[in-house]
């Protein structure tokens, strides 16, 4: 498997981990672990461009030591 397919894989992983994340906060009453698992979504949620923006890096890499 490549690594650019990982890590665009990994891009799509951390939206999904974001978006459960956040829904369960919104779920859990009023309180001190509704707002940390919130906050854990949207801190994972920042991650997704970074992994796609790497994964375009070495995409770009793996189809120039293939030509």
């Amino acid at each position: 498997m490549k690594l650019s397919t990982v890590l665009y894989t990994l891009g799509f992983a951390s939206i999904v981990m974001s978006a459960i994340n956040f829904i369960e906060g919104k779920k859990i009453p009023e309180g001190e672990r509704k707002d940390d698992k919130q906050h854990d979504g949207n801190f994972i949620g920042h991650w997704a461009p970074t992994f796609f923006i790497l994964a375009k890096v070495v995409e770009d890499r793996e189809h120039r030591t293939e030509a």
